[in-house]
């Protein structure tokens, strides 16, 4: 249980937040509001506002969600950069000059910083100017593949040992005690916590209306959320282009994403003739996204073969917590917390490769949209038994009040 006495306390979080699409930025959002609404002042430090265009999402001006109670955003700002040679976007050294006028101003107590590359590092100067004390966070990129290049690995390890608390999850864990960092500056968490207050059955429908010139309102929708990069293969959407094709019955494939890999993946739409059935909006931010999976008939997760081994986005997680269908992939299965999934009942899994056994599945749950909904409460049951918010929420309160 989240503890309701409220909290007077006031820190300072760097990291990436909407408009910034991905698990980072959707976690850093969804633990501030939770934190926000426990009385904590929390005040966002970023550079959400000069994210590519490729993955921004789509915010209307004065969304009241964006900025939710208790919490204040601060960006950079591209237009007040100025040039010199060679250039470079020093964000980290200017995430660190906003963050040190901010702590400055609003008096803050403590820096929570998500993410190495930039914002640890812009944390650490903070902190060393400041003299409050720092918690870091990583995800499995700036770990996987950000600390093994040699441009980045000295200072890496050196912050590391200089950080008052790393938050890590079990498997990660002994990258840092082999590194010479003491239990005792170790906390562990989950790799996924999903809020189960904001991703429930209840939720009212994303209105796809206004995006699209058709009349869907019997039609099974189909829906991947997520980024397309550059190396999209693994992303497993080539195979779920070739598992779709061929298929009569109606229905509508939905690609909520961006990403450098979006032209070939459109051109790939062309080529198979699949205009019709399959449709391209851009990223929409963490809160609208359970609408999203509400107005599903099922979201599809199909990665495999990633480069991170440790990559466990949280999409499968807040579909299961919406109570609606997920196809995934084996190789996301045999990962916590979806090991507890049993295949058929709360969750239908797939070998992306094998295309005959991913095209059946999609045939079945266009055919049988009773059977997805069935699917979708068996899956909301298991959400409610293995989701853990509120007590991350207070573990989080109870770690900075020991800092």
């Amino acid at each position: 249980m989240v503890c309701h006495l409220k909290i007077h306390m006031k820190i300072c979080m760097i990291g990436k937040y909407p408009p910034i699409e991905g698990g980072v930025s959707t976690r850093t959002y969804w633990l501030a509001r939770a934190l926000g609404e426990q009385g904590v002042e929390v005040h966002i430090v970023t550079n959400a506002q000069e994210v590519e265009e490729e993955y921004k999402e789509i915010i209307q001006d004065g969304d009241p969600e964006y900025a939710p109670p208790n919490v204040y955003v601060h960006s950079t700002n591209e237009k007040s950069h100025p040039w010199y040679i060679p250039f470079s976007k020093s964000y980290a050294e200017r995430i660190a000059s906003l963050a040190i006028e901010v702590i400055k101003k609003y008096d803050l107590q403590l820096i929570d910083s998500y993410y190495i590359l930039p914002y640890v590092i812009s944390g650490f100067l903070a902190k060393t100017i400041t003299g409050i004390p720092q918690i870091m966070r990583h995800a499995g990129s700036d770990m996987g593949r950000l600390l093994s290049s040699p441009n980045f690995s000295t200072l890496f390890g050196a912050i590391f040992k200089k950080v008052d608390k790393i938050i890590t999850y079990p498997d990660d864990k002994e990258e840092f005690v082999k590194r010479g960092i003491s239990e005792s500056r170790i906390s562990i968490t989950d790799r996924i916590n999903v809020n189960l207050k904001s991703f429930n059955p209840e939720v009212i429908p994303f209105d796809l209306s206004t995006y699209l010139e058709k009349k869907i309102e019997n039609i099974p929708v189909i829906s991947f959320i997520g980024k397309i990069p550059y190396l999209w293969e693994s992303k497993g959407i080539g195979e779920l282009l070739e598992a779709i094709e061929g298929i009569k019955e109606d229905f509508l494939l939905l690609f909520f994403s961006g990403g450098k890999g979006l032209p070939k993946v459109r051109q790939i739409v062309r080529d198979k003739g699949l205009e019709r059935q399959v449709v391209f909006l851009k990223f929409v931010p963490p809160w609208k996204v359970p609408s999203i999976m509400k107005r599903s008939t099922c979201v599809v997760v199909p990665e495999h073969d990633f480069l991170i081994a440790n990559h466990t986005p949280s999409i499968p997680a807040e579909v299961l917590a919406v109570g609606k269908c997920l196809i995934l992939s084996n190789e996301l299965y045999e990962k916590k917390p979806y090991q507890e999934l049993v295949n058929g009942e709360n969750v239908l899994i797939i070998d992306p490769k094998n295309i005959i056994q991913f095209r059946s599945i999609i045939k079945r749950i266009i055919k049988c949209p009773d059977e997805a909904e069935k699917i979708g409460q068996e899956a909301r049951k298991l959400s409610e038994r293995i989701e853990n918010f509120n007590e991350y929420v207070s573990h989080t309160i109870k770690l900075y009040g020991q800092i």
